[in-house]
Formats: structure tokens, sequence, C-alpha cells
């Protein structure tokens, strides 16, 4: 057993598979959800795992993750516990998992600083799957000395951790990052079409696409394993990619950075929230460009 003791804030889809793979791999972790159905199943389940309230999960962690839907969740959070006087007197490390803003990223970081904790923004990516597997990327901002501190329990849930600079880099790179993997949603499915409407069968030209210059892991993985087989079943909201969108168009906005690809994308994904709902799976933009062509993906 490591005598590192951790605290878990956010037991969702995402964040009870890190609070699995942080308990499996010896840390002794508190679990607080909203929920506390939630909380009692992660303590049933998961080893070295304890069902804990939030004021009593902080005060007795050396490290906190916290993984909510976005870092007004995490500020919330934050304001709570700063208002509790002593809660975060033995915190040393908070880890944010959540695909935050990176602005707010940095502001947090600099009232926890003001309590002698150090945040760093880790965002992960690779889905549910890879949260189980212990195979996710986690892009980390924040001070370079805390982040060699806490890189062992980052590696209980992830495989290639990139410390990618100051508080605010980690969250900003997942907001590039997945603002790409839509615009690669929306393209790929265009040129899947055009293909169809040739009577090309898809799942041949996806494996010559898969070995050639326009591959990406939209064509190697989500495309065969989710779209052609009409699962849509990652299991990432389409409501989550699009605030993760909405943050990349702030950025934009703050660096005066044209893009306008990039804002187009942004078009489709509105189009695709507001008909299909929040909660539909992200691949499920597909379904929208198979509207507007007349013809499926499969």
């Amino acid at each position: 057993m490591n005598s590192i003791k951790c605290s878990f804030i956010g037991l969702g889809k995402m964040g009870r598979e890190l609070c699995a793979r942080i308990g499996r791999a010896g840390f002794r972790t508190l679990a607080y959800d909203i929920s506390p159905d939630a909380s009692k199943f992660a303590e049933e389940n998961y080893e070295n795992v304890t069902y804990s309230e939030l004021a009593s999960a902080v005060k007795n962690s050396d490290v906190v993750f916290s993984c909510l839907p976005n870092s007004n969740h995490v500020r919330e959070i934050v304001d709570t516990l700063l208002k509790q006087k002593g809660t975060l007197v033995n915190v040393q490390y908070w880890v944010d998992t959540t695909s935050g803003n990176p602005g707010e990223s940095q502001r947090i970081a600099s009232d926890l600083k003001s309590q002698d904790v150090i945040f760093l923004d880790c965002a992960v990516s690779g889905g549910p799957a890879g949260a189980i597997a212990g195979t996710l990327t986690a892009m980390v901002g924040g001070d370079k000395v805390a982040f060699s501190e806490v890189e062992n329990i980052i590696s209980s849930f992830a495989k290639n951790i990139v410390h990618l600079g100051p508080s605010g880099a980690g969250h900003a790179v997942k907001a590039v990052n997945n603002t790409l993997l839509a615009a690669n949603i929306c393209s790929v499915s265009e040129g899947l079409i055009v293909l169809k409407k040739y009577g090309i069968p898809l799942d041949v030209a996806l494996k010559a696409i898969s070995t050639s210059s326009g591959r990406s892991w939209v064509t190697q993985q989500r495309m065969p394993e989710h779209v052609l087989t009409r699962g849509f079943d990652y299991g990432f909201s389409l409501g989550l990619l699009s605030k993760d969108v909405d943050t990349c168009m702030e950025m934009l906005q703050e660096t005066s950075v044209a893009a306008p690809s990039l804002k187009v994308t942004r078009e489709v994904i509105q189009v695709a929230k507001n008909i299909l709902g929040e909660e539909s799976d992200h691949l499920e933009i597909v379904k929208i460009i198979e509207d507007w062509s007349g013809e499926k993906i499969e």
C-alpha cells in the first residue's frame, strides 16, 4: 500500500474508471460524488477506495483528483472548500482531469496557491475504454516539479503523459485536440459518402486510407468500430465535445486567429447538438451529414 493518500471528486463515466485505477495501483483513495450511490458503488467495487463526504475526503488527502463536467463545477467545489477553514490543510496537489477551460484553470490554480496547494490541469484522452485499460494520454499543465511528484499516480491510468507548460496548458491542448477530432469526424464522413456514391465498399476504403497519408484515429478506430457497425457507442457525449469546441472558439477569439475551417466545424457541431441532444454519442454527428447527403455510412 502506498503511503500517499488520495481523494477523487466526480465519479461519472470517466471519473469512476480513473478512481478505480488509482486505487488498484495501491493508493488509498477517498471517493466523493454528488450522487451517494456512485460513491458507495466505488467503495464496494474498487480496491483501496472508500466512500467519503467532500470535506472529509479532502481534509484527509495529500493529493486531490477531480473529474467533473466542466471548469465551472471545479470552481464551485474549490470555492466551497476555500470557505471551510482547514479543509485544505493537508493537501499538497490538486490534479484536475476535467476537460476544462484554460483561463478558469489558471484562476483556480492562483486561488489554490494561496492555500499552498499546487494545481495541475491534467486533461485525458482515450475514452472510458482507455481509462479501464490504463492507456490514456494525459495532457498536463502546471508546475513541472509538482508534476514529477504526482506523475507516478497519473501513470496508474495514463500510458502517454506529456507535461505541456504552465497552468492551463493541458486544458488548452485538450480543447484544440477535441476540436480537431470534431473537424476530422466531419471531413471523414463527407469523404466516405463520396466514396460510397462511387460504389466503393467503405470498410475496404478505410483499410486503404488508414495506411495512407489521410489516416487518423477517426479512420483507424472510430469509423470502423463505432460507425460502420451503426453502434455509435464510443461513450463520449456530443454535449461534452461541444463544450470543448466552444472552449477552442474562445481561445481563437482571445488570440485573434481566423481559423475558418474550425469555425465551420463548430457550426456543424451546434446543428448536431440541437437536433440530436447533448446526451447523444459524439459520433452521431455522422447522422447529420448522412441526412444532408441522403447516404448512410455503413
